[in-house]
């Protein structure tokens, strides 16, 4: 579910739940202590790797469409733990997002201090609004604080997924 490859004092997290690394309670929890964990573990840094064609496919629709109301609550609360301890860690933080990223897979990126992305026709963003959902407003001050007011705006009411070079260009 999650491996935990050290260079040294830079420790790379990487996200391994094929085939799109979707976010479930378990891989939450376990990113959250993993970051959480990592500078007493001699982290001095950290790396958030996933797969190669999809870092994240965000959220696990098909396990989160199995919980009750109460289940869901809790892997929602999760997730915002995970981004959290993202956000927060007393280390920088690095995505190297070398495949596509949408949704909560972006959320996670854009959590870290810095975003490395593939070259190529990979493709990042917020796409909730695509299938009808809202950024909560948490979410959408992620997106704000990376690229400005504007383009956030522009980005989250279109549900614009971009490619890396155009992600690079908006400072994503």
């Amino acid at each position: 579910m999650l491996e935990i490859i050290k260079h040294g004092v830079i420790h790379e997290i990487h996200l391994n739940r094929p085939p799109v690394n979707a976010l479930n309670l378990e891989l939450l929890s376990a990113l959250t202590s993993a970051v959480q964990d990592a500078p007493a573990n001699g982290a001095r840094g950290l790396i958030l790797s996933g797969g190669e064609k999809v870092f994240s496919g965000g959220l696990d629709v098909p396990y989160l469409m199995t919980l009750d109301r109460t289940g869901l609550g809790v892997c929602w609360s999760q997730f915002f733990h995970a981004a959290r301890a993202l956000a927060r860690s007393s280390v920088p933080v690095v995505a190297a997002i070398a495949g596509h990223n949408p949704a909560g897979g972006c959320v996670l990126a854009l959590c870290c201090d810095y975003r490395v992305m593939a070259r190529g026709p990979f493709r990042i963003g917020l796409n909730e609004t695509q299938v009808g959902l809202t950024v909560p407003d948490a979410i959408q001050y992620l997106m704000r604080r990376v690229v400005g007011a504007h383009r956030a705006e522009r980005l989250i009411v279109a549900g614009a997924m971009v490619e890396s070079e155009q992600a690079h260009a908006l400072g994503m």
